[in-house]
């Protein structure tokens, strides 16, 4: 068998590897069939995707981030910014939307408060989702 063709077989087996690996459930093995993209696990999560939307399963293949919405962004101190349609929210560990998927924008988080904007008017909100400065109403 020529070098040639030894490496493209070892090529064609490292790809079915990495595509059969992608579909199991993380280090437990346990298949989740209905994805299209299953990404790294990364602190016993992986993010998945289903017809163009993203949601979350733990290690052990359950999903608690139902795949929903557009797109899910980096989670940082237990939360993530999550987006539908162009609106923003929030959810927590748990999957829970705590703060509702309704702004036009959610600026980062700075001394607890973040800037939000809904139809033109801004406020700010605290970490728990609560408006300390209810949105203005002049655009």
């Amino acid at each position: 068998m020529n070098v040639f063709f030894r490496g493209f077989i070892i090529l064609i087996l490292s790809i079915f590897s990495i595509t059969t690996f992608a579909q199991k459930g993380g280090p437990k093995g346990k298949q989740r069939a209905g994805y299209d993209v299953i990404h790294p696990y990364k602190n016993g999560r992986a993010k998945v995707e289903k017809n163009k939307k993203q949601g979350f399963i733990h290690a052990d293949g359950d999903e608690f981030v139902p795949c929903k919405y557009d797109n899910i962004y980096p989670w940082e101190k237990g939360r993530a910014k999550v987006e539908i349609a162009g609106r923003y929210g929030f959810i927590n560990e748990a999957g829970e939307e705590y703060i509702p998927v309704k702004y036009d924008f959610i600026g980062p988080y700075k001394n607890g408060l973040a800037i939000v904007s809904l139809n033109g008017r801004r406020g700010l909100i605290n970490e728990a989702g609560e408006e300390v400065v209810t949105l203005d109403n002049e655009k």
